[in-house]
């Protein structure tokens, strides 16, 4: 409100209340007041034709009762508020007089008010003479004879709907997600601190649930945003289904949801809520051209019993969340004390992992590869390792994870990338022969966008002939976005650099897209050479990898052959390239040499045991 509106107001309410006073006066009431005599210069008809026209004119509805509250007078702009004429008005008892339930800031109704001679103000519902509904605003003022008796009312009357009803868009805007219409992330961090509130008072317990989609990126990207953004609503509305009314369902962005359980008896009723959601969520969901299926995992913590404070709540639900993810999606996981430990143990792990890599702190191993067929060394795989100044090697397992999250995975895969090449020519460089360099590539590195001008940078440098370079990527990854894989593959292999899909078999590949990919190696997971040849089922599946990879004109790996039997195995049905430990572990760049020249008796003994 600008101060030329403050001053039209004042000058407005100066005038009616002149008005009031002269209107009064004509009726023989003798007004006392401290200002009697500012008021009596004004008393002459002038000013009192001025200041009628001023109530006539008002845009505010302004209504004289008597001490009653039986109307006697009301202005132009009441009846176009209300839809009542003045002689309806007239003669009846205000409404507002008589409603106790009605109060002000001070919690007074209006008739407590007058009766004190005090002001008095309150918004209001209303109907107007047709039945619609109304907000209004009225004010309320005593008007006391000269022994400071209550002798008039004056109420002042605004329509005030219009602004009601921005106000209302505007928080809606503030604090509802515009996509789902669920409470958003500000409104969500009110509610939970009054739900806090209420444990301290009724001292029940509060649940509150974490949410993430499984899988949402893939289904968005393979889809388009206009299909993920029907998903998450209708997401929203089976949540919204799984819950009491008076429980809080919030999106917090993305695919990230939160509930809020309010006044739970036990702790197994958010086990059952969960449960529920899972469930809900298990029924397919038709977008259009395609019908899709999701799930969620969700992170449960309950106060008082964990935390009383709304951040440390958050978070433990959070870490609970990234447990069921852990557990292999599609479930629920209460919070516990060990995920504090955990995750204070990976947030020291990071920031160790961030100086390490500033220091260069990793090395590269290597595990060679063996061709049965031509009885020699083939090449090998690069595999990091930490080296600690507190716990010497540190494998990969247990850094990779926190790389991946944390983005470091992309330095980290640039500097093992140097290394390998480096090495592997520095090897070619002391030895007739042309080995190969296999270095896996995880999820993060293959989506970053500098992927190809960094292997390509990597082999300018190190000298490597592209053609020894082999780049491993797992099935997940390919799926994710298959047509973007099959460009970025595309521009690897024009590098001249071979493709090998690792783990093959593990993942949820479609043949269809295997033959549109530019592969050059399958390699068979060591979970189904780990069981040959006992198992027939894992049998069945090794057998028809390699078959499959031999129509395709693909080279074929076993990985993590471990015995004699399983080579046999292997070879017998011409799949000839080997590695695992049955040939040897990695070992670093130095122990290569010596590692090699043991390996070649091994491996001219693993050629006359299989004939």
């Amino acid at each position: 409100m600008t101060i030329a509106h403050v001053l039209i107001a004042s000058l407005a309410a100066l005038s009616l209340l002149l008005f009031i006073v002269l209107l009064l006066r004509q009726r023989g009431w003798r007004i006392y007041s401290p200002r009697d005599k500012q008021i009596n210069a004004h008393l002459n008809a002038q000013s009192m034709r001025i200041l009628s026209s001023v109530v006539e004119q008002s845009r505010s509805g302004v209504i004289i009762a008597d001490r009653h509250g039986v109307i006697e007078y009301v202005n132009p702009r009441y009846t176009q508020i209300t839809g009542y004429s003045s002689s309806e008005a007239t003669g009846r008892v205000a409404e507002l007089i008589k409603n106790e339930a009605l109060t002000d800031a001070n919690n007074l109704s209006l008739h407590e008010a007058m009766q004190l001679g005090a002001g008095w103000e309150t918004f209001m519902v209303s109907i107007r003479k047709n039945g619609e509904r109304f907000w209004q605003q009225v004010t309320a003022s005593p008007i006391l004879d000269e022994l400071g008796t209550l002798c008039h009312i004056v109420l002042n009357i605004e329509d005030i709907s219009e602004r009601v009803e921005t106000q209302a868009q505007m928080e809606k805007l503030a604090f509802y997600d515009p996509l789902t219409g669920l409470e958003n992330r500000r409104l969500f961090k009110d509610r939970l601190d009054q739900a806090l509130k209420r444990v301290r008072r009724s001292k029940k317990n509060m649940v509150l649930l974490f949410l993430d989609l499984d899988q949402f990126k893939r289904i968005n990207d393979t889809l388009g945003h206009d299909a993920g953004d029907e998903l998450l609503c209708i997401v929203a509305q089976r949540l919204r289904s799984c819950v009491r009314e008076e429980d809080i369902v919030c999106r917090l962005g993305g695919d990230e949801f939160t509930i809020l359980l309010a006044d739970v008896a036990h702790a197994d009723d958010a086990g059952n809520v969960a449960r529920k959601i899972l469930q809900s969520l298990q029924y397919p969901i038709d977008l259009g051209a395609q019908e899709v299926t999701v799930s969620c995992s969700i992170g449960i913590t309950i106060a008082p019993e964990d935390s009383m404070n709304a951040s440390v709540l958050m978070r433990n639900a959070d870490l609970a969340m990234y447990r069921a993810k852990d557990k292999g999606r599609n479930n629920f996981q209460y919070f516990t004390d060990d995920m504090n430990i955990e995750s204070q143990a990976r947030m020291s792990l990071e920031s160790e992992l961030r100086i390490a890599l500033n220091n260069k702190d990793f090395i590269v191993y290597f595990q060679p590869q063996i061709d049965l067929d031509k009885q020699r060394i083939c090449g090998f795989e690069a595999l990091v390792r930490w080296r600690h100044e507190q716990f010497d090697l540190i494998p990969p397992d247990r850094f990779i994870p926190v790389a991946e999250e944390t983005g470091l995975i992309v330095k980290l895969g640039e500097l093992v990338l140097h290394q390998a090449c480096t090495q592997l020519r520095a090897m070619q460089l002391d030895s007739s022969h042309r080995y190969t360099v296999a270095v896996n590539l995880s999820a993060r590195q293959f989506r970053d966008k500098n992927l190809v001008s960094m292997v390509r940078q990597t082999l300018q440098e190190t000298g490597l002939d592209p053609h020894f370079l082999e780049l491993e990527i797992t099935e997940s990854m390919l799926m994710d976005d298959i047509e973007q894989a099959i460009g970025i593959l595309t521009e690897l292999k024009i590098l001249g650099v071979a493709i090998a899909i690792d783990d093959f078999g593990t993942g949820h590949s479609s043949l269809s897209y295997l033959t549109r990919l530019p592969v050059d190696k399958l390699k068979v997971d060591r979970s189904f050479v780990s069981n040959l040849p006992d198992s027939a089922r894992h049998t069945a599946i090794a057998t028809a990898i390699i078959a499959m990879a031999q129509r395709l004109r693909m080279k074929v790996v076993a990985e993590g052959v471990e015995t004699q039997a399983q080579a046999s195995f292997l070879e017998e049905h011409h799949c000839f390239i080997l590695q695992g430990f049955l040939y040897g572990r990695p070992v670093s760049a130095h122990d290569l040499p010596a590692l090699m020249l043991e390996l070649e008796p091994k491996i001219r003994r693993t050629v006359l045991a299989v004939h």
